[in-house]
């Protein structure tokens, strides 16, 4: 279930590997006027989720349009596995390729791409 994710309400196509999951402590250091640092967390934990998928174009096209706007609203089955979480994230591509091959399977599909992307929770 760790592979499904919703973006905007619309469930993805399983992606090529399992989704990362990078759960990081929010924390500020301060040091006072005795020299010591007091530590505070100001959140148990801020999501970092990396995945890659192999794409038609239009899915492809839904992606793109996706890292043009400010947030999406990401719904992992994380920390727990029977319940689905939405998470308010910035959406990045970090690798959109377009995958070479039969050209009768490119034009029916609008093209194939191999697009990977990092979700970070803000």
């Amino acid at each position: 279930m760790i592979n499904q994710i919703k973006i905007n309400g619309i469930w993805l196509p399983t992606p090529a590997e399992d989704p990362v999951i990078n759960p990081e402590k929010v924390k500020t250091e301060k040091e006072t006027e005795a020299g010591t640092t007091v530590v505070m967390v100001t959140r148990p934990t801020k999501l970092t989720i990396s995945a890659s998928w192999t794409l038609s174009g239009e899915w492809a096209k839904r992606f793109r349009a996706w890292r043009e706007v400010d947030t999406v609203t990401v719904e992992v089955y994380w920390p727990d596995p029977m319940n689905l979480k939405a998470y308010t994230c910035q959406f990045e591509i970090t690798d959109d390729t377009e995958v070479r091959g039969a050209r009768k399977q490119l034009i029916a599909a609008g093209g194939i791409y191999q697009i990977g992307v990092e979700m970070k929770e803000i």
